[in-house]
Parts: structure tokens; C-alpha cells; sequence
């Protein structure tokens, strides 16, 4: 960023009202944190997939295609 761009973030923040400028706040912080995690080669919570486990299959569960669908080939 060069400083003429800085010098209008630092005006624009100057008009905010106060709690505006909180948001903006936890934003930088949260900007720089992910950037300080990407940099480690953490994985970022983005990046993170929940699993779902729905417990064990029933005995004899076939999912091959004729089962579930009969043998007419559709």
C-alpha cells in the first residue's frame, strides 16, 4: 500500500464514529492473524471440514448399482 492509499484509509477512519472504528479494529486483527496462519502452514478453519458420523452400516448393506436400482440397466 503506498502512502498516499494509507493517508486515505487513516482519513476515512477519522470520520467513523467510534464503534464503527471497533469493527474496523477486530477486522485488522482478524486479517492479520490469517495471514500469520497461512504463513506457518496451519490450516485456517476455513479449510477445516466437519465430519458428520451416523453411526455403523447395517449388516448386509449392498450399494452396488443393481441392488439399488434393479438390473433393467437404467
Amino acid at each position: 500500500m503506498h502512502a498516499y492509499d494509507k493517508q486515505g484509509l487513516v482519513d476515512k477512519l477519522q470520520e467513523l464514529p467510534p464503534e464503527c472504528i471497533a469493527e474496523v479494529e477486530d477486522f485488522i486483527d482478524f486479517l492479520r492473524q490469517r495471514r500469520r496462519r497461512l504463513a506457518v502452514g496451519k490450516p485456517s478453519e476455513e479449510r477445516i471440514f466437519p465430519t458428520i458420523s451416523v453411526g455403523e452400516w447395517p449388516q448386509g448393506l449392498s450399494l452396488h448399482r443393481e441392488k439399488l436400482y434393479g438390473d433393467d440397466g437404467r
